[in-house]
């Protein structure tokens, strides 16, 4: 079993008809592995593959070109035949296209009109007219253009409403106001936190109002974290605190109502002509110090803003406003009232404040100019100091608070 003559070679010369038979030249090879040509007659291999080679040229495999957009014909033959019925839909679709195509040219052209009208209050400002941009579909590549914006932000409109204006939008301008500044809107939260409609705040300040902005999740109330510019875009301020409330107005109070009611002692103040906001604040923030409750003004709107409710800082939760529809009408009403009316004046012939016997009911009438001469129908007029080497006087929110203290000491 053992002996070397039974055993195979290590190699054999393969059969002729094996696939690791010499290859013979392609012209003489006579009988074909798959003849299908011709009734099994044979073809040399050369002419089979470069038949073959021209047959995958002109093959109706689908080859990828730069088609229209619009063209929605597929690239075999069925496809093709069924989307040859679609011909009237593409027709429909073009028409589409150039009616659209016709109203953006309508809005170009009407832009342009108003540019060259030289609008004010623009709604947008454009940068670049048109761009290219590189669109990528299923079948091809193309290039269309497009219109941007540019970078410069347009004017906020403001102001009155249009007398179109809705309604409702106009009922809420005159009923809601924006405070902002941490302690006015957590003193409003003490007094009135149903008058609350929205909030913004930044992050630094929502970790310090967590029981305001609990309250607004319980009452479904909305309220927004925001960053500082968003911040300073609502309140319209960067003086913001981080803070920033829609509030609705407080309900100001008719100054005959108000003297109606019985006192026995009282102190109002009467702005004359004030018109600062921040001096307003001022105001507002002395008065409610020494406890004073009523300031007389013509429109309450004066007292009702933001910067005032800020420089305030949470007062105005503590003083009512008492409309009068003029100076000299509140003056009478106050006289009428039993109420002492005083005024601060530059002239250094007026008496001085120490000198004054204030009664248990008085009105201080206050003015951002000290005058040289006092109202007709202020009773007593006085003088703060006689060194005074400055061509005005002190601030009216300073002058108020002298007034206030000798009236709080008498």
């Amino acid at each position: 079993m053992n002996d070397k003559s039974s055993r195979k070679p290590a190699f054999q010369q393969p059969k002729s008809g094996s696939r690791f038979s010499a290859k013979e030249p392609r012209g003489e090879r006579s009988s074909p592995r798959n003849p299908r040509h011709d009734g099994g007659r044979a073809e040399p291999r050369g002419d089979r593959q470069e038949k073959r080679f021209s047959e995958n040229r002109t093959s109706d495999k689908p080859r990828f070109e730069n088609r229209p957009t619009g063209d929605r014909r597929r690239f075999n033959d069925k496809e093709g035949e069924r989307n040859e019925r679609r011909v009237p839909r593409q027709n429909r679709e073009s028409g589409r296209d150039e009616r659209s195509r016709d109203n953006r040219n309508s809005d170009n052209r009407s832009r342009d009109n108003r540019e060259r009208q030289g609008s004010t209050t623009p709604a947008f400002v454009w940068g670049e007219r048109e761009m290219k941009a590189t669109k990528a579909g299923k079948n091809s590549e193309g290039s269309v253009k497009v219109m941007i914006k540019g970078d410069v932000a347009g004017e906020k409109k403001t102001g009155p409403l249009s007398p179109r204006a809705p309604e409702k939008i106009r009922k809420n301008r005159n009923e809601e106001m924006k405070i902002y500044g941490e302690a006015a809107c957590l003193a409003l939260f003490r007094q009135r936190p149903e008058s609350i409609v929205r909030l913004w705040t930044n992050i630094e300040t929502s970790h310090r109002i967590g029981k305001l902005t609990s309250y607004l999740a319980t009452a479904k109330k909305a309220y927004h974290v925001v960053d500082n510019a968003e911040l300073a875009l609502v309140s319209g301020s960067e003086h913001h605190g981080g803070i920033c409330m829609l509030v609705k107005k407080a309900t100001p109070m008719n100054l005959e109502a108000y003297l109606k009611t019985a006192k026995l002692q009282d102190c109002v103040l009467l702005l004359d002509g004030i018109d600062n906001a921040y001096n307003v604040g001022g105001v507002i923030r002395t008065a409610a110090y020494y406890g004073v409750k009523g300031i007389v003004c013509e429109s309450a709107d004066k007292l009702y803003s933001a910067a005032a409710a800020r420089v305030a800082e949470g007062a105005m939760e503590h003083i009512y406003a008492l409309e009068s529809s003029s100076t000299e009408t509140a003056l009478k009403a106050l006289k009428n009232a039993g109420y002492q009316l005083v005024a601060v004046t530059a002239n250094k012939q007026a008496q001085p404040l120490d000198k004054v016997v204030l009664s248990d009911k008085v009105a201080f009438v206050l003015s951002e100019t000290m005058p040289a001469q006092a109202n007709p129908l202020v009773e007593q007029a006085v003088v703060l100091s006689f060194e005074n080497p400055l061509n005005s006087g002190l601030n009216v929110a300073v002058n108020a608070g002298v007034l206030l203290s000798r009236w709080y000491f008498r």
